[in-house]
């Protein structure tokens, strides 16, 4: 489990998505929790909060995007706008 706060494991989740979706075909979300040592559906609430949904007025970064095919398996993909410099 990841002993920093929400900050640093949200700059953690999106860090080790961009390493491993180096090739645009997405992560599956079991494998980024193991990574992480956090639960899959921490990591559903996290990347929908830097997805381009709206959450009350404001609309989140658009850096990931969720995608759960038809078995239930979540994928997370970095988006262009995670890979451009700041």
């Amino acid at each position: 489990m990841h002993e920093a706060g929400p900050a640093a494991l949200e700059d953690r989740a999106l860090q080790e998505l961009l390493a491993l979706d180096d090739e645009g075909r997405g992560v599956s979300l079991t494998r980024l929790a193991k990574r992480l040592g956090v639960r899959v559906s921490v990591l559903i609430r996290l990347y929908t909060q830097m997805s381009d949904a709206r959450i009350g007025d404001a609309a989140g970064p658009g850096w990931v995007r969720l995608q759960v095919d038809d078995g239930g398996q979540w994928r997370a993909f970095a988006t262009d706008a995670a890979r451009r410099p700041t």
